[in-house]
C-alpha cells in the first residue's frame, strides 16, 4: 500500500498554529511522539488530538482501564504505530501485561477489564452497532453509562490516531516502540 509521505514536524517547520499546540504539549509531557509531529501539519488535527486526550485524562475510567480501551481499539484498527510496545501507555506490571495480552489476542486476567475489552472490541468492529447482550455485559461487569460514554471517546482518540497512521505511515519512534 503506498502512503503519501508526510513530514515529522518540529518546532521550526510546523505551521504556526500548530507550533503553540506543540509547545504546550512538550512542557505537559517532554518529547513529542511521531504520531504529533505528523498531525502537526493540520493545525485542526493536532489540536483534536490534544482535546481529546486532555478530556479523556478526566474520565471515571482509570488509567489502566483507559489504557485497555485504547490498545483494544488501535489492536481493532489494525494501527502498526498505536499497538507498538509504548513506555508512554504505562509502565507498571499490570500495564505491561494487560497491553501484552491485548496485543496477542489473550483473555486478560482480570474479569473486569476483560468485560471492558470485549465491550471496547464489539464497539469497533460492529461501528457502534452492539448488540444489546454487549451492552448489558458491560453494565453487569459494574461499568457505568457515563463508562459506556468514555469508552465511545475513547474509540474516537485511537480512531483519528489510526487513521492518520494509516495513511502517513507514521514511522515508530522510540516513544513508541
Amino acid at each position: 500500500m503506498l502512503m503519501i509521505p508526510f513530514q515529522l514536524h518540529d518546532m521550526e517547520t510546523a505551521p504556526n498554529p500548530s507550533r503553540a499546540i506543540m509547545a504546550d504539549m512538550q512542557r505537559n509531557g517532554g518529547e513529542l511522539p511521531n504520531l504529533l509531529r505528523t498531525l502537526a501539519e493540520s493545525p485542526v488535527a493536532i489540536d483534536a488530538y490534544r482535546q481529546l486526550a486532555t478530556l479523556l485524562s478526566r474520565a471515571s475510567l482509570t488509567p489502566i482501564e483507559q489504557q485497555v480501551v485504547y490498545v483494544t481499539a488501535a489492536h481493532a484498527n489494525q494501527c502498526h504505530y498505536c499497538t507498538a510496545p509504548n513506555p508512554m501507555l504505562g509502565d507498571d506490571a499490570q500495564a505491561d501485561e494487560v497491553t501484552a495480552a491485548i496485543r496477542h489476542g489473550q483473555r486478560l486476567v482480570d474479569v473486569r477489564l476483560q468485560a471492558l475489552r470485549r465491550f471496547t472490541a464489539a464497539m469497533t468492529e460492529h461501528r457502534g452497532w452492539v448488540p444489546e447482550a454487549d451492552v448489558e455485559s458491560f453494565l453487569r461487569a459494574g461499568f457505568t453509562r457515563e463508562n459506556l460514554l468514555e469508552v465511545i471517546t475513547g474509540i474516537a482518540l485511537v480512531t483519528l490516531s489510526s487513521y492518520a497512521n494509516h495513511v502517513t505511515a507514521t514511522p515508530l519512534d522510540h516513544l513508541s516502540a
